[in-house]
C-alpha cells in the first residue's frame, strides 16, 4: 500500500508543478515603425531609438518585487529619420493557470541624438488595445517624434 500512495502522491505532484512551469505564455514586444524629426520637420539621422521594457525581481531581503527598466532594442535612424524595431517574443516559464490574457498592448520609447534633448514616450502614449486577446501579437505602431534642440 505504501508504495501504491508514493506513485499517486508522485503523480500529483508533476501535475502541481506542471501547473506553474511550462512554457505556454509567450509575451510579445511590438513592431514599431516611426520617423524621428526636428521642430522644423527635418529628418534627423543616426538617433538612437530604443525600445524600453520593465523587468521584474524580487528583493531578496525583503522579499517584494522591483521593477527596473531595461533597453530590449536599439536601432540607429537612416538618412530619412526612419527606424524599425522589429516584433519579438520570449517565454515566460513560470506563471500561475489563473494567469489572465493581457488585450492591451504598450510600447515604450527613448530617443537620444546630441544636440537635442532625450525624448522618452509617455505611459500609455503608444498603445493599442487587440480584442484577440493577445497582446502585442501582430500589433504596429507608427509614430512621428518630433526632437526638440537643446
Amino acid at each position: 500500500m505504501k508504495r501504491k500512495n508514493k506513485i499517486i502522491l508522485i503523480i500529483i505532484l508533476v501535475f502541481i508543478i506542471g501547473l506553474f512551469i511550462h512554457p505556454q505564455k509567450i509575451i510579445y514586444e511590438p513592431k514599431v515603425i516611426g520617423k524621428i524629426i526636428d521642430e522644423n520637420k527635418k529628418p534627423i539621422s543616426n538617433a538612437t531609438v530604443s525600445s524600453i521594457q520593465e523587468n521584474e525581481t524580487k528583493n531578496k531581503e525583503y522579499g517584494y518585487y522591483e521593477y527596473e527598466d531595461y533597453i530590449s532594442q536599439t536601432v540607429k535612424t537612416d538618412i530619412n529619420g526612419n527606424f524599425e524595431l522589429s516584433e519579438k517574443s520570449r517565454i515566460d516559464w513560470f506563471h500561475t493557470p489563473l494567469d489572465l490574457p493581457i488585450v492591451w498592448c504598450y510600447s515604450d520609447l527613448q530617443i537620444r541624438k546630441d544636440g537635442f534633448k532625450t525624448y522618452r514616450t509617455k505611459f500609455g502614449e503608444l498603445k493599442e488595445y487587440n480584442d484577440k486577446c493577445r497582446a502585442c501579437k501582430k500589433i504596429e505602431f507608427r509614430p512621428t517624434i518630433i526632437l526638440k534642440k537643446k
